[in-house]
């Protein structure tokens, strides 16, 4: 009895629904399609087999790729003035000064002080 192996190639190296690609198994070729909004995006399985998954496409998806918005990603926190930041980090090292201080005067200064 012999043995078996299938074997598998993806030309775009997995899930990757932003690059065109398809996958060769026993002699059969898969190429990634658009099914509406969505991509069936094939790819070799963990036993080498030529599988399938429906990936989604936020903005469309454009022969057998998903597109990308040509719009400037949005800022996810406003800018902050560099002066601004500048005086938190001068009060923040203020307040840790004032602990220290704070804390040598009532544990070792005040202890000789007995």
């Amino acid at each position: 009895m012999g043995v078996v192996i299938a074997e598998c190639s993806d030309s775009d190296s997995g899930k990757n629904k932003y690059e065109f690609g398809g996958v060769t198994s026993n002699g059969e070729t898969f190429q990634d399609k658009c099914d509406g909004e969505n991509i069936q995006e094939y790819f070799c399985s963990v036993d080498n087999i030529a599988s399938y998954t429906l990936l989604p496409c936020i903005d469309g998806c454009e022969d057998g790729v998903c597109t990308v918005a040509n719009n400037a990603p949005k800022a996810l926190a406003p800018n902050q003035d560099s002066n601004n930041s500048k005086l938190q980090y001068y009060f923040y090292g203020f307040i840790v000064l004032l602990i220290l201080a704070m804390y040598v005067y009532w544990f070792k200064l005040r202890k000789k002080r007995r």
